[in-house]
């Protein structure tokens, strides 16, 4: 059964309310019918990285709850989970079995072995696309007194499997017909890009071998009736190549071509990309990652892209950057502002309804982050003390604070959107842009006689909404 296509939550499993019962009380109590769908960020057994760095996908940390928890959720919304495909905790039972035995492990084959790849040399370094601020490599000292090096391109807790030996397929086949079992209906790729090890190239988004490993999960994925959203950010080309074969593109792009169109008053490239782009996207305005850069690079011309990132950056944002494996300490291209949608227009209520109303109206399925529903502003104080950067955007609130923040007026004008887009029937139908000057955005869905067209005034931001009612009746409105 496909998706429903409705509006889907995007949260973290313990920051609304203590726990995953909690996050599923909020939802049933406070959105019920305004969404379709949950996307919970990682809930598993985890050392590092925010749940992003799991012992396992067929456990719940107990701090959240349990599968039944998830379960709950499951049985009345499409529910959406990481698959955090490129690596596993170096905590795993898997990872310290080979620690004890070695090549004797049985799991030895899983792990990337770095002396095996032959001589790696200054140039090869420099090729190489990571994440952190050293070569992506961690010594290991096994339990016979021995050692080695494994790939680790995140921390040094998080370590990569080995997509050059069956170990790793094995390995998430077994991990996708369990998540199948409990009712997933999408999994979310995480950082897929980086399983391709090829020296002498960036060992990022490897062609074609990148597309041959993604075929094998969609398949794989598909035999447990579960679809796929693939991860990754750099030039939109690759959220056009990954609809085509059949799954989800990220519409990664949107958020800093609404906050050029915003902050500029012209529609005349976001138009451009409305024209162009898959209709299977799921879209964001924001996520527990920053405002991505390179997804809009082509798109946006560089001088406009630059001014972008200087107004953003200069107020309300820290630039994260790309960093080389050689000279990890060098100032590479902007990767992330890490920054909450709602700062980085200036906490101006009215851009940032018209960027919502942009976003549910725009092809595919909108994701909306629980910091994004609350119309929550940057965390400095979070950030400060985890010294995570991206902290800023990933607030912790107590379900009263949850409910407090939803019950204000931005946040109900902002709901009354999302509901319109969860059960408007046009919304089943085809997106359709209209002509409209590069001041203004005209833009809609039609399903037979039932239409739901947007009309937005960049520069007085103001939106109007024509629909049908339920008699297919025309009537108009603004939020």
């Amino acid at each position: 059964m496909p998706l429903n296509g409705k509006v889907q939550l995007i949260a973290y499993p313990n920051r609304i309310g203590a726990d995953l019962a909690d996050l599923a009380g909020f939802i049933e109590r406070r959105l019920g019918g305004a969404i379709g769908g949950v996307h919970v960020l990682p809930p598993y057994p985890s050392n590092s990285d925010g749940g992003f760095s799991p012992l396992t996908h067929k456990e719940i940390d107990p701090i959240y709850g349990s599968w039944d928890d998830l379960e709950r959720l499951a049985d009345r919304y499409d529910l959406c989970l990481d698959l955090v495909l490129n690596h596993l905790a170096d905590d795993s039972p898997e990872f310290q079995d080979f620690i004890a035995k070695g090549n004797a492990s049985a799991y030895a084959g899983l792990f990337v072995d770095v002396d095996s790849l032959g001589e790696i040399t200054q140039e090869d370094l420099e090729r190489i696309h990571i994440r952190k601020e050293k070569e992506p490599f961690r010594q290991v000292h096994f339990a016979d007194g021995s050692h080695g090096r494994v790939w680790c391109t995140f921390t040094e807790r998080q370590v990569d499997l080995n997509y050059g030996r069956q170990e790793a397929f094995d390995y998430m086949a077994d991990t996708i017909a369990f998540l199948g079992q409990r009712g997933i209906r999408l999994l979310r790729l995480d950082a897929f890009g980086y399983t391709t090890k090829k020296i002498g190239s960036t060992c990022f988004l490897v062609e074609p071998e990148v597309w041959q490993i993604l075929r094998w999960f969609r398949q794989t994925a598909a035999e447990h009736g579960i679809e796929l959203l693939p991860e990754v950010h750099d030039h939109p080309s690759y959220q056009v190549a990954i609809a085509r074969e059949g799954m989800w593109g990220y519409g990664f792009a949107l958020p800093p071509l609404l906050l050029y169109t915003l902050l500029d008053h012209n529609s005349r490239y976001l138009k451009s990309w409305l024209r162009a782009c898959p209709r299977n996207l799921v879209t964001v305005l924001d996520t527990h990652d920053g405002i991505c850069i390179p997804d809009v690079e082509g798109i946006l011309p560089p001088e406009q892209l630059k001014a972008l990132i200087d107004n953003v950056s200069e107020r309300s944002a820290d630039p994260i950057l790309r960093r080389s494996a050689a000279n990890p300490h060098s100032v590479g291209a902007i990767y992330q502002l890490a920054c909450t949608f709602y700062d980085a227009l200036a906490r101006n209520d009215e851009a940032y309804l018209v960027a919502r109303a942009i976003q549910l109206f725009a092809p595919g399925i909108p994701q909306v982050y629980y910091v994004g529903l609350l119309v929550g502003c940057n965390d400095d104080e979070l950030a400060e003390r985890t010294g995570e950067v991206r902290d800023i955007n990933r607030r912790f609130y107590s379900v009263e604070e949850a409910d407090a923040a939803l019950d204000a007026p931005l946040a109900q004008r902002q709901l009354q959107l999302i509901r319109l887009r969860s059960t408007h029937p046009a919304f089943t139908g085809e997106f359709e842009l209209h002509s409209s000057s590069d001041s203004s955005l005209s833009i809609g869905w039609r399903q037979g006689e039932h239409f739901c067209h947007l009309f937005v005034d960049l520069g007085f931001r103001t939106l109007t909404v024509t629909c049908s009612d339920e008699a297919g009746r025309q009537t108009s409105f603004r939020i």
